[in-house]
């Protein structure tokens, strides 16, 4: 039996997985490092799954976090087909779905989270979820010319597949329980400005319903909505949201809400114990707020690796950035958008395609929000940081 002492463990090899276990080489962590993952191929970089790779603009290569002679050359033991299922703080110990244990001296649970199912769609092969390369490599297969794609959910997600399914040559239709796409996130004229956009594209915009029930006719499926209409589609794809997988970490005392509650520098209740990516969220003075985009999950990994190995986070800054690329419409953010906020038109104009607002709520700089501009989004960007970023408004109290 190796008397190597067991390290940090790290349970998940998504982005903030890699990211962690990266950073604490570049910090010069010399004990061992094991990245355990769920999944049986290599580690790779989510957002290009609904955008170019979904196209077949990025390879297999080019979506990968890092090569396997990259792993092995700092030291990172990178584990495939390890699926955790439990964990015991008192002894220091993974359960894993084949039986056996792995003992950890600090873990970093970094498990993500899975696409959150629709009761009303039983199973299909024309039904598709998307969060992994293999989700993708399906549903790109199934992205023939002509094929008639109906997207369940009008989030980024949604809107990147109809958008890359068009450019495709299908037809696309997005159902969105919401009366505007992004309302919640962007504010009520940016999200009509953005459900135009794409509409005048040729996306077919069903808003304010629900899917009731699905049928199959012969190969096709027939939406019925709430409002009495029906969406037939060759390909159906969902996106309303994710769910966190928490049972395994509730069951062994620890904090679980909306995710692992962690403090802002990925700290759990338990010592010795932190979480980093779309696993967590946060408590803090606007509630709860779950880590949802791929800046925020990267810069939880860093802050957690520094406090493995300095004890403190060298910066807890997070101004909520994020952005979404709908084949050729990039959209930036970060901050909020308030239900007060007072919205200013800062570069560019809402009758074109590229433009960069600014949100003020009582005087004060609080968002920023731009189409097809990143020079002037990074100045807007710059103006928010001076004036003190506030933190995203959280999606529940």
């Amino acid at each position: 039996m190796s008397s190597e002492p067991p390290g940090i463990v790290i349970a998940g090899a998504g982005l903030a997985g890699v990211r962690t276990a990266r950073k604490l080489r570049d910090l010069r962590y010399t004990g061992r490092i094991r990245l355990l993952s769920e999944e049986d191929e290599h580690p790779y970089d989510r957002p290009p799954l609904s955008k170019g790779f979904l196209l077949g603009q990025r390879s297999e290569e080019t979506i990968r976090l890092s090569t396997p002679e990259r792993y092995a050359a700092q030291g990172i033991e990178l584990e495939l087909g390890t699926r955790v299922t439990g964990v015991d703080p008192r002894s220091g110990t993974l359960g894993l779905a084949d039986g056996t244990e792995v003992a950890y001296q600090q873990l970093v649970v970094a498990t993500g989270a899975r696409p959150r199912p629709l009761d009303a769609l039983p199973p299909s092969p024309a039904v598709h979820y998307l969060r992994t390369a293999d989700d993708a490599r399906r549903l790109a297969a199934a992205l023939t010319p002509g094929a008639r794609v109906a997207v369940i959910g009008g989030g980024f997600i949604g809107l990147e597949v109809a958008s890359a399914a068009l450019s495709l040559g299908c037809t696309a239709a997005v159902v969105e329980m919401a009366e505007l796409p992004l309302a919640g996130i962007v504010g009520t004229g940016p999200a009509r400005w953005l459900r135009s956009w794409h509409a005048a594209r040729g996306v077919d915009f069903r808003c304010g319903v629900t899917v009731t029930d699905c049928c199959d006719l012969d190969g096709v499926q027939r939406l019925r909505l709430s409002d009495g209409t029906a969406v037939d589609a060759d390909v159906v794809v969902v996106g309303v949201g994710v769910i966190r997988e928490t049972g395994w970490l509730s069951s062994a005392g620890l904090d679980v809400h909306l995710g692992l509650v962690c403090d802002l520098a990925g700290r759990t209740h338990l010592p010795g114990i932190l979480g980093v990516g779309d696993v967590v969220c946060r408590h803090d003075g606007t509630g709860c707020r779950p880590i949802a985009h791929w800046t925020a999950a990267s810069d939880s990994a860093i802050r957690a690796a520094e406090v493995l190995v300095r004890g403190e986070p060298s910066t807890v800054a997070d101004d909520g950035f994020f952005w979404s690329d709908q084949v050729d419409l990039r959209l930036q953010f970060a901050g909020r958008a308030d239900p007060d906020s007072v919205l200013t038109l800062a570069e560019g104009s809402l009758q074109g395609d590229a433009f960069v607002l600014r949100y003020t709520t009582c005087g004060r700089l609080t968002g920023v929000f731009a189409a097809n501009s990143p020079r002037g989004f990074l100045r807007a960007r710059m103006d928010l940081r001076s004036a003190g970023t506030p933190a995203p408004e959280g999606s529940s109290t």
